[in-house]
Formats: C-alpha cells, structure tokens, sequence
C-alpha cells in the first residue's frame, strides 16, 4: 500500500494483486482515515482489481466462532470508518471491485469507474453469508429503490456502464480509445478537483456528511453562526463580486 498527501487530500493506492480485505490491511486503511493528517481521502485499486473482498481462505481457515467474528468485525468497522471520516472519501474503481470490495467503494462518497472488462458486484448471497442491516444501510445510500433489491440478492457482476446506470459508480469515464492508465489518471484529476472543492467547503460539508449519515437532527444556531463567520462572508463577497461583472 502506497500512502501521499497532496494539498490535504491523501491518496492511498493499495496496491497490486487482489488487495483482498485482510484483517491486517483492513486496520491499515482505518489507520490512515486521520483527519488530523489530510481533509479528503482517494482510494484507487490497480488496474485489474480495486479489491476482491475478504479473503475466503482466512475465512475457510478459522476455526473459532470468534476467529470468524473478528473478520467480520472488522470488515464492519472498515465502512463504518468510511462513513464517520469528516471529510470526502473518493474511490476510482478501475478494477473488479467484489463483495467487500464493492462494500468498500460503496461506503465512499464518490465513486468514479472507467471502461474495461472488470466487474463490479455483490455475491454474499451466492455463497450463503447475511448482509446486516447496517451493511444494507451503505448499499442503499447509493442504490435507487428501483435497483436495490436486484444489486442486493442477484448477485450480478456488472460491467463499468451497468454499474454506472445501476448507481454503484457515480461518474463513468467510458472512451476507449483514451486508455486505462489515461482513463486512471483523468479519474485521479477529476477526484482531486472535486476532494478540493469539499476541502474548501469546510465546516458545513462536514456536518451535512453527518446529517447524510445519521439523520440527525440540524441545529440552525449552527447555520447563522456559521453566516456571520469571516471565512462565509468573504465567500459570500467574491460570489457577489463575480456576478456583478457578468
């Protein structure tokens, strides 16, 4: 796992071969959600998988009850991390992302996806394993009413385009003809853009994240408080200022 930090955003790069969601590789990635060390976080796979999931022979190998739960925990505890980080998380999926792995790019804010024969989905149905609550909470953040249930219990693997109609990516880069390392590199261009946009958003698209996640309730002190703040209001003055020379 390669690990950089450009103008507060940390682009974490997790490697080549599978990137199978180990325990061990599992904390590695919730150590680096630090959002004293970086505002926004991008996660890319390589070109063939952004991460296949668990990884099965760990599960095939534990023979405690609590061998299992801890993999599981984790796993858990991964998107849930995802999901309470206060800054945007945004993942190009330029690979097969699978089962945990589709999890992990659905827990993110934003995903981008891009051409190719690799396939995105879930299979916990097909091989017997629940989907908890809080899980199917993540998935159908992303996923309209229309395709929750088929992406949920089909246990399809669709294709770049599909999945980008289906909700599971939210931007398909989709020329052929521009390559995959290009397609890679345009997608990283695009995510730091959009991870700078938030960054410099601030305090507002930290408690709207919170607001998304747990329907709490909003406290409009915060709001007009917020108005008053000298970083709102010089916002606030160049916005007026640009549409006053238009």
């Amino acid at each position: 796992m390669n690990v950089t930090v450009e103008n507060e955003i940390k682009i974490i790069q997790m490697g080549e071969g599978p990137n199978l969601l180990s325990v061990t590789r599992a904390k590695e990635l919730m150590a680096e959600l630090d959002y004293n060390s970086c505002k926004a976080v991008i996660i890319l796979g390589n070109n063939k998988v952004f991460s296949a999931g668990l990884n099965l022979k760990d599960l095939m190998n534990a023979k405690e009850k609590s061998e299992v739960s801890t993999i599981f925990t984790t796993l858990r505890n991964l998107l849930v991390s995802f999901r309470q980080f206060p800054g945007p998380i945004i993942s190009i999926v330029g690979g097969h992302a699978i089962a945990g792995g589709c999890l992990m790019a659905l827990a993110s804010d934003y995903r981008y996806g891009m051409f190719g024969k690799h396939r995105m989905g879930l299979n916990e149905m097909y091989i017997g394993i629940d989907l908890p609550s809080d899980m199917l909470s993540i998935i159908s953040h992303s996923i309209s009413r229309d395709n929750l249930f088929e992406v949920a219990t089909q246990c399809k693997m669709y294709t770049p385009k599909e999945a980008y109609k289906k909700g599971l990516i939210n931007e398909y880069i989709g020329s052929p003809f521009m390559g995959k390392k290009k397609a890679t590199e345009e997608a990283l261009k695009r995510a730091k853009e959009l991870a700078k946009f938030y960054i410099n958003a601030g305090e507002p698209f930290v408690r709207l994240k919170q607001s998304l996640m747990h329907d709490i309730k909003f406290d409009y002190e915060v709001l007009i408080d917020n108005w008053f703040s000298s970083e709102t209001q010089e916002k606030v003055k160049s916005v007026i200022s640009s549409l006053s020379k238009k």
